[in-house]
């Protein structure tokens, strides 16, 4: 197989034939590392055909060596150097041109997906923590795409437990336990705890991110695996990616460090209102001001717009967050557009900085909610890979109904796409008529017995009144405004009597509850 690297800026030459092409890219990570590629293969018939981006690296590489020093023109990588492709597409597409192309292309290239110990021990070089693992994480290397280096395919099914530490002395806790399959619908990549306040859904999701996290520092509880899947997936595995996203100020969870460096048992991401480590004298951080918040939007456009794989799901998320009026007339996706004129007018590093710089003052523009939606779903785009678990804590308080129902779908949008999951601990019955009773565990307490049980009637598409009945049941009897319905039939009013009461205010939901209770009351004599 003819390969031939095409330096930084440098275009694709025309009528070629069975070869492929490395297009040097500008990036760099941490401003340590230049070690991307797009890889284009012009096949028989001279098609072209954008595989996509990988990133190289060489061992034994030298104090202030970027770049892997590739030969310009090669049939195969030597053994100085291994490859690794910075997104599933890549491996998608290289199945797409046949076994044969597989095997010959990822082999030349010594990709680590498919050479397990080859990956063994590029994971002691500098260069592959912190720049081939930047973005991807070493779980979904040994997962993911070791199976589609293989032939094997992208998505699969996975299934999962859960036990939390006892809530106080001789109460066992309850077992939730998840499953998501790929390319059904209702989709399953969605998963909702619902109840009251503190019957415990927050408790739950802290405590399973610890567990899965720092389970060394003490006992949070016990996470398995339901199954094991053809490439040895066990106990002893997790998740590629744990990402918590809460914007409550009250939320006692610290977000862990993130390492410079991407090796680590499972990685966590944080996206929310706090800032990482603490001060040099050990107080916590203040929260992130709205300059802190759009520098984070800003960074996490550049690290997608790197890709093109990510740039599309970004646009596809932004679109199905357009449903919302307000938020199309934002236009975020111009983006896009924007960074790609910079890019034909500047250097790669000033292109980024003033990338960064048109993020930060559209995304300054937005209301509170907006900002917290569209920097949500960015970062999320940016982090998620197949096996990521997404743990939300209580979207809906500072998002509005329309926007909170766009904003799930785009989620569940973006899992499917990358066969992750999310957790979501939720008041809102909003939030549930968007996912199968099957993902959704009801949580209730009475005194200090817990118990889970799954929804009695189907949720998906459910109507919102018909849902809060279902999951709150007295609780919505006794209060509000079916309180004042229930009042004015005990006081032996007729129809006409309670609806004069309310000067002929009621609507048809409050009517039809009127008329069911003078039934009850008259039945009961």
């Amino acid at each position: 197989m003819d390969f031939q690297v095409i330096p930084y800026r440098g275009s694709l030459p025309e009528g070629q034939v069975n070869k492929v092409f490395l297009l040097t890219d500008g990036w760099d990570d941490w401003f340590k590392y230049s070690t991307m590629y797009v890889v284009f293969y012009f096949d028989e018939a001279g098609e072209n055909h954008r595989i996509g981006e990988v990133k190289i690296g060489e061992f034994e590489m030298i104090a202030d060596q970027r770049r892997p020093n590739i030969p310009d023109r090669f049939n195969e990588l030597d053994e100085r150097f291994f490859s690794l492709g910075q997104d599933d597409s890549y491996y998608q597409t290289v199945n797409e041109l046949g076994d044969a192309f597989r095997d010959n292309f990822l082999e030349a290239m010594r990709d680590v997906a498919r050479d397990a110990d080859l990956f063994e021990r590029a994971l002691e070089e500098k260069v592959t923590g912190v720049s081939l693992l930047r973005s991807v994480s070493d779980q979904s290397v040994r997962g993911q795409y070791r199976r589609m280096a293989q032939g094997g395919a992208r998505l699969t099914e996975y299934a999962f437990s859960y036990t939390p530490p006892p809530w106080g002395a001789n109460n066992l806790p309850p077992t939730y336990n998840f499953s998501v399959h790929p390319e059904t619908y209702p989709p399953t990549n969605v998963h909702v705890l619902i109840g009251r306040n503190n019957v415990g859904k927050t408790y739950t999701v802290e405590q399973l991110t610890n567990a899965l996290v720092r389970p060394e520092e003490g006992n949070f509880g016990d996470f398995r695996w339901d199954e094991i899947d053809d490439f040895g997936l066990g106990d002893s595995e997790s998740f590629s990616n744990i990402v918590g996203v809460t914007f409550s100020a009250f939320d006692p969870f610290e977000p862990l460090s993130i390492p410079e460096n991407k090796l680590s048992r499972v990685r966590y991401q944080y996206i929310g209102l706090k800032h990482t480590g603490r001060n040099d004298d050990g107080t916590k951080k203040p929260p992130k001001s709205t300059d802190d918040l759009a520098a984070d939007f800003g960074r996490s456009v550049q690290l997608i717009l790197t890709q093109k794989s990510k740039q599309e799901r970004w646009r596809r998320a932004l679109s199905l967050l357009e449903s919302d009026p307000i938020f199309k007339q934002a236009e975020i996706w111009q983006l896009i557009e924007t960074f790609e004129e910079l890019q034909a007018e500047n250097e790669t590093r000033e292109a980024f900085n003033k990338l960064r710089k048109d993020a930060r003052q559209l995304y300054s523009k937005l209301s509170s909610g907006h900002k917290i939606v569209v920097l949500t779903i960015t970062r999320l785009v940016e982090a998620i890979e197949e096996r990521s678990l997404v743990l939300l804590d209580e979207p809906e308080a500072h998002l509005h109904p329309p926007l909170l129902s766009a904003f799930i779908r785009s989620l569940s949008d973006l899992l499917i796409n990358r066969n992750g999951v999310a957790i979501i601990a939720t008041h809102s019955p909003v939030i549930l008529q968007e996912v199968p009773k099957t993902c959704v565990w009801r949580i209730w307490r009475s005194g200090r017995e817990k118990r889970i049980e799954r929804p009695i009637f189907e949720t998906f598409g459910e109507n919102v009144g018909t849902l809060t009945q279902e999951i709150f049941g007295l609780e919505v009897t006794n209060s509000g405004f079916h309180k004042m319905l229930t009042d004015a039939v005990r006081d032996d009013l007729t129809y006409e009597e309670v609806l004069a009461r309310f000067n002929g205010q009621l609507g048809d939901e409050a009517r039809s509850i009127v008329r069911s209770l003078i039934a009850v009351r008259e039945q009961e004599g």
